[in-house]
C-alpha cells in the first residue's frame, strides 16, 4: 500500500508494517525468513527500524555461518561480533557496529538516504506460514516501533561458538564480502537458537 502525505513510516496503519524497496535489493524476501523474524524479535525492533546495512550484515552473517557450519545459527554468536547502536539523530532507528572492526565487508560507507521510498505492507506472511492463531508471538514479525535492545559488549556464548567466530574472522575479506554472500541462495532454512546455549 502506498503511503499518503500524512502517513509516518514510524506509525504504520493497524495490521501493517513499514518496508523499503531497498530492503529487497539487499536480500530481504517475503515471507520473512525465520532467522530474520527471530532476529527482529530479539532486537525488539520493527523491520523499518534497522537500516539497509543492518540487513546486509544480518543476511550475510546467516549465509556465512550456514555455509561453514551445519549447526543452528546462534544469535549470541552474532552479538559477539556486532552491537546495535542508535542512529542519531533518528531516535528509534538502529545500525550495527563491529566490536573488532568490520566483520562483514563491502557495505556502503554512507547509507543516509535509505528511508526514501517506504510503503506499508500486510499479509499472512507477517506471521509465518501457519495460521495466525497457531503462531507464537516469537514467530511474528514485530509491527510497532519500540526501543531496541541495545547491548554494549559481547554477550556470553559457549567456547565452541567463540571458536567458530574466530575461524570466520580469519576468513579472507572476499569470503566475508556482503556482495559475494548476498549472491548466494542458501537452500537450508536454519533458524536461530531460541533458548540458552
Amino acid at each position: 500500500m502506498v503511503s499518503g502525505p500524512n502517513d509516518l513510516y514510524s506509525r504504520p496503519l493497524p495490521g501493517y508494517i513499514t518496508l523499503l524497496a531497498e530492503f529487497f535489493r539487499v536480500g530481504l524476501g517475503l515471507p520473512f525468513h525465520p532467522y530474520l523474524r527471530q532476529a527482529l524479535r530479539r532486537l525488539n525492533v520493527a523491520p523499518m527500524q534497522l537500516n539497509s546495512n543492518a540487513y546486509r550484515i544480518l543476511i550475510s552473517y546467516f549465509v556465512l555461518w550456514t555455509k561453514n557450519y551445519t549447526s543452528e545459527l546462534s544469535f549470541r554468536a552474532f552479538q559477539n561480533l556486532y552491537r546495535m547502536k542508535t542512529a542519531l539523530p533518528s531516535i528509534g532507528s538502529y545500525y550495527f557496529q563491529g566490536y573488532q572492526g568490520t566483520f562483514i565487508t563491502g557495505c556502503p560507507d554512507s547509507d543516509k538516504n535509505y528511508k526514501h521510498l517506504w510503503f506499508f505492507a500486510a499479509g499472512r506472511w507477517l506471521h509465518g506460514r501457519l495460521p495466525y492463531d497457531e503462531v507464537t508471538p516469537w514467530e511474528r514479525v514485530p509491527i510497532t516501533f519500540r526501543r531496541g535492545y541495545v547491548w554494549t559488549q559481547g554477550l556470553y556464548t559457549d567456547a565452541r561458538n567463540l571458536e567458530r567466530i574466530e575461524k570466520l574472522h580469519e576468513k579472507a575479506d572476499p569470503e566475508r564480502n556482503q556482495n559475494r554472500l548476498l549472491s548466494v541462495r542458501h537452500p537450508h532454512p536454519i533458524t536461530l537458537m531460541t533458548d540458552q546455549e
